[in-house]
């Protein structure tokens, strides 16, 4: 009984290390359920790009904002600022319920890109470009709808083929381009952009005329960037080639040596297929004899030469004229 008391009188130890530091408030926290409006989804599915991992975007944009700039002033005979906002990505179903309705979509092609890209302006800055081309004062129609008319789409096709030059010029550094305008859509929700979770990198300038101010976008999907995109991700367009000297030599020693096999075709006559099953062991087929011989490795023409015999073997002469 005395060994029993000793033991009551020691001291409990703490049930585990640092439990003394989580207070009840904090452990009433931690199992309090948490209200539904707190949690917020992520969808992994969502292929966001940041634009700094496409560094050459921007300069891209920045580079045809100046020539743009200069192209419509000219185009529209008043002063037209073209500023570079934003390269951006977003979802191809997010992107066409933005798209304002109804509203001119032009439809181009890159090439030698694959596929389509994009040109979207929004209708109150097409109608003010428009009326500033016809030497009015810049103010857009009240009526929404005038932006699909007929003269707005033909505007918007003048526009783009002024600016294709500044486009091509603007993206030299990465890829020569060549933009070809597909079709114009006044309903932007029949346009394919892509499935709903394929991505377009989007482009937007920000287009200021007299008293208007515009947004002028750019809708790349990324189909389309895939040839490139490796060059976007660089930050200096085209990646410097560095010589290879030592393999320079080895080269030039290789190709002095290498074998070509040179033909030349002394005649060629026509004859129709009728008379070529008509003929028989024997017949002769009529040929003229050839002024000049063109000398061919492979299907390359190089020379132009006579035949004739040398030494007691058939021989071409190369004349003077240079590769045929």
């Amino acid at each position: 009984m005395a060994s029993e008391a000793a033991r009551a009188e020691e001291p409990v130890p703490d049930s585990a290390p640092g439990s003394s530091d989580i207070s009840e408030e904090e452990v009433s926290a931690l199992l309090e359920k948490s209200p539904a409006d707190a949690v917020r989804p992520f969808d992994f599915a969502a292929q966001r790009i940041n634009r700094t991992q496409l560094p050459m975007l921007p300069i891209i944009g920045k580079s045809f904002a100046e020539r743009a700039r200069v192209a419509l002033s000219g185009l529209l005979s008043r002063d037209a600022n073209v500023e570079f906002t934003s390269a951006d990505c977003s979802k191809a179903a997010d992107l066409q319920a933005s798209l304002p309705t109804p509203g001119g979509v032009a439809v181009v092609r890159l090439k030698p890109l694959p596929g389509f890209a994009f040109v979207s302006v929004e209708p109150k800055l097409l109608l003010a470009l428009l009326d500033g081309f016809f030497g009015g004062s810049g103010r857009a129609a009240a009526e929404g709808h005038a932006a699909v008319a007929p003269a707005a789409l033909r505007f918007l096709s003048l526009m783009i083929r002024t600016l294709a030059p500044d486009l091509t010029a603007a993206w030299a550094p990465v890829t020569p381009l060549e933009l070809e305008l597909v079709k114009q859509e006044v309903n932007p929700r029949l346009l394919q952009l892509g499935g709903p979770h394929e991505s377009l990198t989007v482009m937007r300038f920000t287009v200021e005329f007299a008293a208007q101010s515009g947004l002028i976008d750019l809708l790349l999907p990324d189909a389309l960037l895939a040839p490139i995109r490796e060059t976007l991700a660089s930050d200096g367009g085209k990646p410097v080639l560095r010589k290879q000297d030592p393999w320079g030599p080895a080269l030039g020693v290789g190709l002095q040596e290498a074998e070509l096999e040179l033909r030349a075709i002394l005649a060629q006559a026509k004859i129709s297929l009728g008379e070529l099953v008509r003929l028989t062991p024997g017949d002769i087929i009529p040929i003229e004899p050839p002024q000049d011989v063109t000398l061919l490795v492979g299907d390359v023409p190089l020379h132009r030469g006579r035949f004739g015999v040398s030494q007691g073997r058939n021989a071409l002469k190369i004349i003077p004229g240079g590769p045929a």
